[in-house]
C-alpha cells in the first residue's frame, strides 16, 4: 500500500541517491513500524518533521497553487564505536548528491532548496547517528 505521495518521492529519491552515492547501506523504515534493524550494520532513515504550506496564487477555486516548504530529516545510522567516520563520510556524500536537486512526486516537481548537517552525530540507543537536513518545495493544487 502506497503512503503520502510526498513522503513516497523522497523514499524513491533517497533509494536512487544512495546507489548514486555509492553508499551499501539500505533504507530502513523505522517509524511506527516493527522493524528493528541490526544494529551491527548500517543504515538510513527518513522522518519528516513538518513544514509549512500557504496559498501562491488566486483566481482558480479548486486548481490554485499552494507552495509547501518542509524539512526531511536524513539520518545515517552506524555502529557504535567503530561507524562514526564511514556514518559522516555516507552523510557528505548524500548530501552533495541530494544538493540543488529537483525530482517528481505527487505529480508535482518537488525541488530542494538547501542542505545541512544537523550538528554532531549522537549515541542513540547503542547506535551512532549522522543527521541531514533536506529543505523542500513543491507546489500543491486544490
Amino acid at each position: 500500500m502506497a503512503g503520502d505521495p510526498l513522503r513516497d518521492a523522497f523514499r524513491a529519491e533517497l533509494e536512487t541517491v544512495r546507489l548514486a552515492a555509492s553508499v551499501p547501506w539500505s533504507v530502513r523504515d523505522t517509524l511506527n513500524t516493527g522493524d528493528q534493524p541490526d544494529a551491527g550494520t548500517g543504515y538510513l532513515e527518513l522522518e519528516f518533521p513538518g513544514g509549512s504550506e500557504r496559498q501562491y496564487s488566486t483566481g482558480a477555486p479548486g486548481a490554485n497553487l499552494h507552495e509547501e516548504i518542509g524539512q526531511v530529516t536524513i539520518r545515517v545510522v552506524a555502529p557504535l564505536r567503530r561507524g562514526r567516520d564511514l556514518a559522516e563520510a555516507y552523510a557528505a556524500a548524500i548530501r552533495t548528491r541530494f544538493r540543488g536537486r529537483r525530482f517528481a512526486g505527487a505529480g508535482r516537481t518537488i525541488a530542494i532548496l538547501e542542505t545541512a548537517p544537523l550538528g554532531d552525530g549522537h549515541d542513540e540507543g547503542g547506535v551512532w547517528a549522522e543527521s541531514l537536513g533536506l529543505r523542500y518545495r513543491i507546489f500543491n493544487v486544490g
